[in-house]
């Protein structure tokens, strides 16, 4: 089916994506909310720019004071959100480290623990197992 047919309701309701006209042939049906601009190729609404900027370039003045305060404010914007990833990394590296530090904290105790656990175990296995039964009786 469309995918049209398939986000919209109303087409649903009619029963099929057959009865529903081809998107191409009516971009903007009158029963439907959809802005103009239909839909993408993943079947998703699509925007058309709504103001007047376009692709096209238009001749800026660069002596102007307008163009001016625009490049100076996009100049600070650019520098403002490179500081912010500097500062991620930073915090990031920071993370990677600690996070090291503490991988190696607990690998050393996995390796003292097991080291414990096969210690106690071979005293267990070297106690006579008459203890055993007396010690599990006197447990129930």
């Amino acid at each position: 089916g469309l995918p049209h047919a398939r986000l919209c309701t109303q087409c649903q309701a009619v029963g099929s994506a057959a009865q529903h006209p081809p998107a191409h042939s009516l971009p903007h049906h009158p029963h439907h909310p959809h802005p103009p601009g239909g839909l993408s190729a993943a079947g998703t609404l699509k925007m058309m720019p709504s103001d007047h900027r376009s692709k096209s370039k238009k001749t800026v003045d660069k002596n102007s004071n307008e163009y001016r305060v625009r490049r100076e404010r996009n100049n600070i914007a650019v520098r403002k959100s490179r500081d912010k990833a500097k500062q991620r990394n930073v915090e990031t590296q920071q993370k990677v480290l600690e996070l090291t530090t503490d991988n190696e904290r607990l690998r050393k105790r996995v390796e003292q623990l097991t080291r414990e656990l096969e210690t106690l175990r071979g005293i267990f296995r070297q106690l006579p197992e008459s203890s055993l039964v007396k010690a599990m009786g006197s447990c129930a």
